[in-house]
């Protein structure tokens, strides 16, 4: 899904996530997922779940580093002998990238037909760097020669040092032979080998990617609702009546707005608008995202990775000069037709005068005069953002697709599976 991680959308009740851009999950983290692809009918479970993964993305044994390439006898249809190979794949390797994706969309457009997915150079980007430039692993199943399926393993190296976010993915046609089964263990193995104790991710409500998390006992988590925005549903006018209100509600704030990399001049006062996502909803035990100007200039250098347009708004108080609310859309060149929420966030102490409609609105006027064929917006929200969730309603969102749960699992709990010790 666009967005394999995604930064999440807050507003004046801030949402977290580091933003699934399109994948990983739209506003949030996210861009967590450029954001998340999504579609209106979903498939049914197969028959035996535990070997369909469609397209889990866990997010947000015994194999040393060294180890490069093991192989397995997965479990084979109609009595044929398959003999699979499970080896490390090099995120900078283009064929690596080309073979990932390929199977990525070959799953998507089975499982999310109705996208937005992630394009060549974007899911490179988000292959080899992520969200927030974590380290990770990539590694390849492959049958005869041609890649089946494939995991990454996302390392967190600031907080929640104990979890490891996994997104794994599996050729439709490769389906129903334990591939799916087969990388779990092996990915349970590298978080192990990697100090990690628990798996984190997501899948769609009522997919075969959800079904596979329960077989594998995963406990579900928070759930995200995708929602998008239909520019041509769009009244003549909207925009201008939702305006008027909540500039006279924003009375002593004014915006700033940019397309580009962030401006220097709003590094450091960025870090106190992403620190502000500390209060959003987040599972019990995790620990939120701490934002200093080292970070979110490392943030924003990642950025070019994904050749991405980015745009930000943000507001600026009057009196003191401190950036109190952003909001941060980004429009992919190869697909223009969709625009991807990433973070919208209000500060603690500028919340109630309706900064975040105000900057929603603001954003998309600036997305009307410099992305003429963008079509639809998508965002994510966890359900219980009660207020974000109003202001996407007043300007028009709908609810696409079904949920995305999240899903954690102890890695201690994955049971390994025979395999080479080096």
């Amino acid at each position: 899904m666009i967005s394999a991680a995604s930064l999440t959308e807050g507003g004046d009740l801030p949402d977290e996530r580091p933003a699934d851009t399109p994948t990983p999950r739209g506003e949030g983290a996210g861009l967590s997922a450029p954001a998340a692809a999504a579609k209106e009918e979903q498939l049914t479970r197969h028959r035996d779940p535990r070997y369909q993964p469609a397209r889990f993305g866990w997010g947000r044994g015994r194999y040393p580093v060294g180890a490069g390439r093991y192989s397995v006898a997965p479990a084979a249809e109609a009595g044929l002998a398959v003999r699979m190979h499970i080896e490390q794949a090099d995120p900078a390797d283009t064929r690596n990238v080309r073979a990932c994706h390929e199977v990525y969309l070959a799953a998507q457009r089975v499982d999310e037909p109705g996208g937005p997915w992630f394009t060549d150079r974007a899911f490179g980007g988000w292959l080899a760097v992520g969200w927030g430039g974590d380290p990770r692993e990539v590694w390849l199943a492959t049958e005869d020669g041609s890649v089946t399926g494939w995991y990454r393993l996302e390392l967190p190296a600031r907080e929640n040092l104990d979890h490891a976010n996994l997104d794994l993915t599996v050729h439709p046609a490769a389906r129903r032979r334990g591939t799916g089964l087969a990388l779990l263990r092996h990915a349970a193995g590298r978080a192990a080998a990697n100090g990690r104790t628990m798996l984190n991710g997501a899948a769609r409500d009522g997919t075969p990617g959800e079904a596979f998390a329960h077989a594998a006992g995963a406990e579900p988590g928070l759930v995200d609702v995708q929602r998008v925005l239909d520019l041509g549903t769009l009244e003549k006018g909207k925009l201008a009546r939702l305006r008027g209100p909540a500039e006279r509600s924003a009375a002593g704030y004014s915006l700033v707005s940019w397309a580009g990399p962030l401006p220097g001049e709003f590094t450091e006062p960025m870090a106190a608008l992403y620190n502000a996502m500390s209060d959003a909803p987040r599972e019990p035990g995790f620990a939120p995202e701490v934002w200093d100007a080292r970070r979110v200039r490392e943030f924003v250098g990642l950025r070019p990775r994904f050749g991405m347009h980015d745009y930000g708004v943000v507001a600026r108080h009057d009196d003191t000069g401190e950036l109190a609310g952003l909001t941060e859309v980004s429009v992919d060149p190869d697909d223009p037709g969709w625009g991807h929420q990433l973070i919208t966030t209000v500060s603690r102490e500028h919340r109630g005068h309706r900064l975040g409609l105000l900057l929603k609105v603001a954003m998309m006027e600036l997305l009307a005069t410099t992305e003429p064929r963008l079509e639809r917006i998508s965002t994510w929200n966890v359900a219980s953002n009660a207020h974000m969730v109003a202001v996407n309603d007043a300007l028009g969102y709908v609810r696409y697709g079904t949920p995305v749960t999240w899903a954690h699992l102890k890695v201690a709990a994955v049971p390994r599976s025979a395999g080479p010790a080096g």
